[in-house]
């Protein structure tokens, strides 16, 4: 009887150990709140922009190297390059550089959502494009990027992703 008392004792203190972190790591985290864009919100911006300038960079020299292809053996070699692809690219980090000069790097936001509208919208079509288009892992992976990249500039601005 004294050990079954002492057993139940000791079980609910280990589930009380075990729950206090839980219990204390709840956090209400409200996306709506039209007070959220301070300083670390700014940062946030402003770090998705470099992300986002580097990935387009990196995805535009992996397009321009292209697909190597190899015949009879590896005797014969020789490589494409889709110039769309290519384009395509270009102009989404043209409009990268355009978004990140009218922010200031993250900072002025309202003057902004025209260049950030372009952005996704360009993003998303890129997106699609490439993805039906190449088997790459280093292309899939800039892909990745960028659309960890345009998800958080779209919260930022309080657009919406097509997809």
């Amino acid at each position: 009887m004294k050990n079954n008392i002492l057993l139940r004792i000791l079980l609910a203190a280990a589930l009380l150990i075990l729950a206090a972190p839980v219990i204390a790591s709840a956090q209400i985290y409200e996306r709506n709140d039209p007070y959220r864009y301070n300083r670390s919100s700014r940062q946030d911006v402003r770090a998705a922009l470099n992300q986002l300038d580097r990935a387009s960079a990196r995805l535009q020299g992996d397009v321009n190297s292209g697909r190597q292809r190899t015949l009879l053996g590896g005797i014969l070699s020789f490589r494409t390059v889709d110039n769309q692809a290519v384009d395509q690219v270009r102009d989404f980090r043209r409009a990268v550089r355009d978004l990140r000069g009218a922010a200031r790097g993250g900072f002025d936001l309202d003057r902004s959502v025209d260049e950030a509208r372009t952005v996704l919208a360009q993003g998303v079509q890129l997106d699609r494009y490439l993805r039906l288009r190449t088997g790459r892992a280093d292309v899939d992976a800039d892909l990745a990027d960028i659309r960890s990249s345009l998800h958080i500039i779209a919260d930022a601005y309080n657009l919406s992703m097509p997809y």
